[in-house]
């Protein structure tokens, strides 16, 4: 053990084996399992009751009964299931815990399968009955959940051919689930050699921290050998994404929505035009991306500069910022401090009670996360090092957990879960306040890689997003054409595209027009630009926070303190954020050029 009891970095313990400190306090749920269990069986009994109100939701009485016991079994469930599964998260080898999640999936199962008749039966309801509802004060809380129902209800179909649709989504999920299967068992990539002759795997899981290292013919030899991979299986990667763009294409039609995109859309009521206007915003400003890859092609030193060399970092600074987990809170506090008083202490109360999970044991997942848990507090899952990244997460994954808090401690359960297009907001606010404070006093050097670090969040998050949110956009205009996806013409696409997007500075070999046949998220149509959006609100308030803009705090407090009370644009429009003009993108986009210069300056270029 180190320094106040830390586990050593580089040695996985056992989850007996880290100090109950640096754990988080699961008994905050549930005082211990026997509660869990009894609270489990009370849920079982009301859930099994639940079901005396189907075909009773024409009562003005029986429906207000019927949503507030809806609200409360679902606030149950969420702090049954979290329970299980947070333990789960963090020891995958305790049988006890996993015999504990199957019991809480099957009460989940249980719960969606209660309560499926609810929407339906109010989609039912005659117009003016839902007026009248909407007008009564006792429906309150629900006005949003309402009005939201009613927006979609005429894409809700009679209840026997939604019940249709419903059975038919197993068989249509094929596609998907051959891509998976496809990537992740049966495709056997290759051994590569690296710049010493050894051996080295090659797969998904590593291609990233293989696209890193300085050890340029590793890079360009495990490039070759994914993409070369998953060129022999060109025609079958092509007609699986082509079958799941015609299965979204059946239910956007069968929903009566125009096109696919129409109906991705939807969901949180964004207008196509945003989506459209975010490409060519990018378009407009893609010249800031050209010159950042003609600069790392220059301070690299390359004659030619290749898609495996775009990941290479140009500062060994990383290991400069290597502190304890205490000292990585400070640093964090510190530069959440312009967000004021509230926030600090919200922060350190998940500091001090004992929200985070910190250090990598055995049998814990991968990775980092924040769940919300409502009547409770957030959890935040970590697998800390001693480098700037780790704290950068620990900054990421605190802005969704205070996100969380605010809105579970302002929004009535109904209200409180804001959507996946605000979710990133949060913690990527976080990061770049993280960032920028971290600046003030870096080093020449450190200050160099910072400055690539945002760069390359940018690029990847942005710039990169947005590629992928045209190539959508493309492969299912053609399906709606009448056209199929072919190896070939998807290929040439491809290969376009990364032209256009990186510019000359780019030498584009043929192995990279392979790369479309790897993006699990176009399995996913259309969600991808949210990462975008996402980071261009972060950026816009992070840049609001720091230049002392009137009661810009004080918007952004009230954004997180909003939850889903709103459509994510209204809410986001509140606070002074404006997705819907091309503005926001536009300053993050001009941050990225403003942030290359500074780049260019410090390496005398």
């Amino acid at each position: 053990m180190t320094k106040n009891n830390e586990p050593e970095h580089g040695s996985l313990v056992s989850r007996s084996s880290i100090d109950s400190r640096f754990q988080w306090n699961i008994n905050d749920i549930y005082p211990d399992q026997e509660s869990w269990k009894t609270a489990s069986q009370q849920f079982k009994k009301d859930v099994d009751a639940f079901s005396q109100y189907k075909g009773q939701l024409h009562d003005c009485q029986t429906l207000k009964t019927v949503l507030r016991e809806q609200e409360k079994l679902s606030i149950i469930i969420s702090k049954l299931y979290a329970y299980a599964r947070l333990q789960q998260d963090t020891d995958n080898a305790n049988q006890k815990i996993q015999a504990l999640v199957g019991e809480a999936e099957a009460l989940a199962a249980a719960f969606s399968n209660a309560v499926s008749f609810v929407e339906p039966e109010l989609l039912s309801l005659s117009q003016e009955k839902l007026n009248d509802l909407l007008s009564d004060s006792d429906f309150s809380d629900y006005q949003f959940y309402l009005n939201n129902l009613l927006r979609l209800s005429k894409h809700v179909l009679p209840k026997e051919q939604e019940e249709l649709l419903s059975l038919s989504q197993l068989a249509t999920s094929g596609p998907a689930a051959i891509f998976r299967s496809l990537v992740s068992a049966d495709m056997q990539f290759p051994l590569v050699k690296n710049s010493e002759g050894l051996d080295v795997t090659v797969s998904e899981g590593n291609y990233l921290l293989n696209m890193t290292s300085t050890d340029r013919l590793l890079r360009r030899n495990s490039f070759k050998g994914l993409m070369t991979t998953y060129h022999k299986y060109r025609n079958t990667l092509a007609n699986t994404l082509s079958s799941n763009c015609r299965v979204s294409a059946f239910y956007a039609t069968a929903h009566k929505y125009h096109d696919t995109l129409e109906a991705c859309l939807s969901e949180d009521n964004i207008p196509p035009s945003l989506y459209d206007g975010l490409i060519e915003t990018v378009h407009e400003n893609l010249k800031p991306l050209h010159e950042y890859i003609a600069l790392k092609k220059e301070i690299l030193g390359l004659d030619e500069f290749h898609a495996y060399d775009i990941y290479q970092p140009i500062s060994n600074a990383a290991d400069s910022f290597a502190c304890d987990f205490d000292e990585a809170k400070v640093k964090v506090t510190a530069a959440l401090s312009p967000l004021g008083y509230d926030y600090q202490a919200a922060l350190q109360e998940g500091f001090d009670k004992q929200w985070i999970d910190i250090y990598e044991n055995k049998g814990k997942r991968s990775g980092a996360y924040s769940w919300g848990i409502y009547g409770v507090h957030p959890y935040v899952l970590l697998n800390y090092q001693p480098r700037y990244n780790s704290i950068s997460t620990l900054a990421h994954e605190m802005g969704h957990a205070l996100h969380s808090y605010f809105s579970n401690k302002s929004q009535t359960y109904i209200n409180s879960d804001y959507s996946i297009f605000c979710a990133e907001v949060a913690s990527t606010t976080n990061e770049i306040l993280l960032l920028e404070h971290t600046l003030k006093t870096a080093s020449p050097e450190q200050k160099i890689y910072l400055l690539n670090q945002f760069l390359e969040a940018v690029r990847t998050t942005v710039y990169r997003q947005v590629q992928f949110a045209e190539f959508e956009k493309f492969i299912h205009n053609e399906i709606n054409e009448g056209r199929t996806l072919q190896a070939e013409m998807l290929e040439t696409y491809w290969l376009d595209s990364n032209k256009r997007y990186y510019g000359p500075a780019l030498t584009v070999d043929a192995e990279l027009s392979s790369e479309w046949s790897r993006i699990p998220h176009f399995y996913t149509p259309f969600y991808v630009y949210k990462y975008a959006t996402g980071y261009s609100a972060a950026t816009a308030f992070a840049s609001a926070i720091l230049e002392n803009k009137p009661k810009a705090v004080e918007k952004y407090l009230h954004f997180l303190a909003s939850g889903g009370s709103d459509y994510s644009l209204n809410l986001l429009k509140t606070a002074g954020v404006d997705l819907t003009t091309p503005l926001p993108v536009t300053v993050t986009l001009h941050k990225f050029a403003e942030k290359l210069q500074e780049l260019k300056t410090l390496l005398g270029k």
